[in-house]
C-alpha cells in the first residue's frame, strides 16, 4: 500500500506527475470534485489553508521577522543545540542534491536555511529565507508548515502546494518533539526543485528528526545528571534529593510520581499528599530542588559502619547501564544512584579494568593527550566514593563489589549466537555523548560487532529490529541485506527499501 504521506514514487517521472497534479489542482479550484491523484492529506491541508484565508493565487512573499527577532529566536531555541548534528546529517547531502535544509520553530518561522547556494538563491524568490513565516495558516500547504499542523512527516510536490507560486518546488519535512514532555519544537525540511523529487527525501528528513530527538534526549539526560549532582551539593551530604526538571519530570526521590507541574515561584508546593518547599536550583537554569516541609529520613548510604564505627566493605551489587541514555545508569542493589556524566565514564572504565587503574591511567583513558592534572581525576573519584562508599576501592582504583554492565550482556548474547536478543538488548551506542578515547573505542567496537553479525545473518526479524531503532535507521547495508531475505509482499520491505533509497539519494 502506498504511503499517503509520500508525494511521488521513485518510478514516476516528475515532470509528467507535476502536470497531472497541476490540472487536478485547477479542477478542484474551479469547484469540481477532487481527482484521485490528489492525496487526502493534501486536500485536508488545502481546506485548512482556505479556511485560514490563504489566497491560492497569492504572489506576495511570506512575512519576515526582524533581524533582531530572528537572532533572539535562534539563540533561545532548543534546536540550536542540534544544528551541528543536522548539518552533519543533511547539509552536505543537500548541497550535492541541489537542496536546501530548513529548520523551523513551532510557529513555522524558518530559523536556519542552509545547503546548495544556487537553490538558496532560487528559494529567495518565493521568500524561503531565514525569518520567514511558512506556517500553513500563513503560507498555505507546504512541508514545514503542514508537518507541524498534522504533527506528521510529509512530502509536498509541485502543485500540491496551495500557493501557485510554489508549484515548481518539492519539500519534505518531519516534526521534531521535545523529549522532555513530547511537545512540538519545530521541523526539519529538505527543499528543492520539483524535478529533484524522490520518496527518499521524506525518509531522510524523518530519520534526521528522530536522530535530533535522540540527541536532545542525551543532552537532557546529562543536564539532569548535572542538576542532581548540583542539588546534592546544595542540600548537603546524606540528605534525600528531589529535583524538578524544566518540563516537570521528577528526578531523584520521586515521591511516587514521574511528573508534576513545574513550579513557577519559590515556596510551598503540594505533590499529592506531600508538602515540600520549592527552590530554584543554583547553577541549573529551569531546574528546581524540593526540600521536605517536614524532616525526611536520609537515603541509606552504601557506606555502612561496622564494629567500632569503622566502615565495612559493601556487599552491594552494582549494575552499570552504558548503552544509549538511560535515566538509571548506575543502580546499586535496585537503588538508583545519582552520578555525573564524568563519574559514569569513570565507572565504565573501572568496569573494563577489574584489576584497577591508577589516577594517571584513568586520566589518559579519559582525556587522551589533553593536559589534565591528576588532581582533577582524584577529585572526581573522591566525590564518586562519597556516593559508592567502600564499593569503590583505591590504590589502584577499582570496584570492590560485583559489577555487571549491559555492554557485557550484549557481548555475551553475541558470543552465544542469540543475535535477536543482542539487538533487542542494545539500547544504543555506548555513552553516546562521551569523548573519552577508550569509551569511543568501546562504542565503535560493539557497534561494528553487532553490524557484522547482522550482515552475516539470515534472521530477518533481527535485521528489521535494527533498522527500526534510531541507531540503525540509516544503515543501508543492513536494510539491503534484509531485502534479500523477505518477499516483495512482506510489510517490512517498505521500511527496508526506504532506508536503502535514502542512502542512494544521499549519493546523488
Amino acid at each position: 500500500m502506498r504511503n499517503p504521506w509520500v508525494a511521488i514514487e521513485s518510478s514516476v517521472e516528475p515532470h509528467s506527475q507535476a502536470r497531472l497534479i497541476a490540472r487536478a489542482r485547477e479542477h478542484v479550484l474551479e469547484g469540481n470534485p477532487p481527482p484521485r491523484v490528489l492525496r487526502p492529506v493534501v486536500l485536508e491541508s488545502w481546506q485548512r489553508s482556505a479556511k485560514a484565508g490563504v489566497y491560492a493565487e497569492r504572489d506576495e512573499l511570506p512575512p519576515l521577522l526582524t533581524t533582531e527577532e530572528l537572532e533572539d529566536r535562534r539563540a533561545r531555541h532548543p534546536l540550536a543545540a542540534a544544528m551541528p548534528l543536522i548539518r552533519s546529517l543533511l547539509v552536505d547531502v543537500a548541497e550535492d542534491a541541489r537542496h536546501v535544509v530548513a529548520v523551523c520553530d513551532v510557529t513555522g518561522h524558518l530559523l536556519w536555511v542552509e545547503g546548495s547556494r544556487a537553490t538558496q538563491r532560487a528559494a529567495e524568490g518565493i521568500g524561503f529565507v531565514p525569518g520567514s513565516d511558512w506556517s500553513e495558516g500563513t503560507t498555505g500547504t507546504n512541508a514545514p508548515g503542514t508537518s507541524l499542523e498534522a504533527d506528521h512527516p510529509i512530502q509536498v510536490f509541485a502543485a500540491e502546494h496551495y500557493s501557485a507560486t510554489h508549484a515548481t518546488w518539492m519539500c519534505a519535512a518531519a516534526p521534531i518533539h521535545d523529549p522532555e514532555d513530547g511537545s512540538l519544537l519545530g521541523a526539519v525540511d529538505l527543499t528543492g526543485s520539483f524535478d529533484t523529487a524522490h520518496p527518499s527525501t521524506l525518509a531522510l528528513a524523518n530519520a534526521t528528526a528522530r536522530a535530533v530527538e535522540a540527541h536532545l534526549a542525551a543532552l537532557s539526560a546529562w543536564r539532569d545528571a548535572a542538576a542532581l549532582e548540583a542539588a546534592r551539593g546544595h542540600v548537603g551530604s546524606g540528605a534525600a534529593v528531589t529535583v524538578v526538571s524544566p518540563g516537570g519530570r521528577l528526578l531523584g526521590d520521586d515521591l511516587g510520581r514521574r511528573r508534576v507541574p513545574p513550579p513557577t515561584e519559590a515556596g510551598r508546593l503540594r505533590i499529592g499528599r506531600t508538602v515540600v518547599e520549592a527552590e530554584r536550583l543554583p547553577g541549573a537554569p529551569g531546574y528546581w530542588v524540593l526540600h521536605p516541609h517536614s524532616r525526611r529520613r536520609a537515603a541509606p548510604s552504601m557506606l555502612e559502619a561496622g564494629a567500632g564505627g569503622r566502615p565495612q566493605a559493601a556487599s552491594a551489587t552494582l549494575d552499570l547501564r552504558l548503552l544509549g541514555t538511560p535515566a538509571d545508569a548506575l543502580v546499586a542493589d535496585g537503588r538508583r544512584m545519582a552520578v555525573t556524566p564524568r563519574q559514569l565514564e569513570i565507572c565504565a572504565l573501572l568496569a573494563l579494568h577489574p584489576d584497577g587503574l591508577g589516577s594517571g591511567e584513568l586520566r589518559e583513558l579519559l582525556y587522551g593527550e589533553q593536559d589534565v592534572a591528576d588532581v582533577t581525576i582524584r577529585s572526581e573519584l573522591s566525590r564518586l566514593r562519597r556516593t559508592l562508599g567502600p564499593a569503590l576501592a583505591a590504590r589502584p582504583y577499582r570496584f570492590a563489589a560485583p559489577v555487571s554492565t549491559d555492554v557485557e550482556h550484549v557481548e555475551r548474547l553475541l558470543h552465544d549466537g542469540d543475535l535477536r536478543a543482542a539487538v533487542q538488548a542494545y539500547a544504543g551506542p555506548v555513552l553516546p555523548a562521551s569523548q573519552s578515547p577508550r569509551i569511543v573505542d568501546l562504542r565503535d567496537q560493539l557497534h561494528y560487532e553487532l553490524r557484522a553479525a547482522l550482515l552475516a545473518s539470515d534472521d530477518a526479524d533481527a535485521l528489521f529490529q535494527w533498522i527500526r531503532a534510531p541507531h540503525g535507521a540509516r544503515d543501508a547495508a543492513v536494510a539491503r541485506r534484509l531485502t534479500t531475505l523477505i518477499s516483495a509482499r512482506d510489510p517490512r520491505r517498505a521500511t527496508a527499501v526506504a532506508v536503502v533509497e535514502a542512502e542512494l539519494f544521499a549519493r546523488r
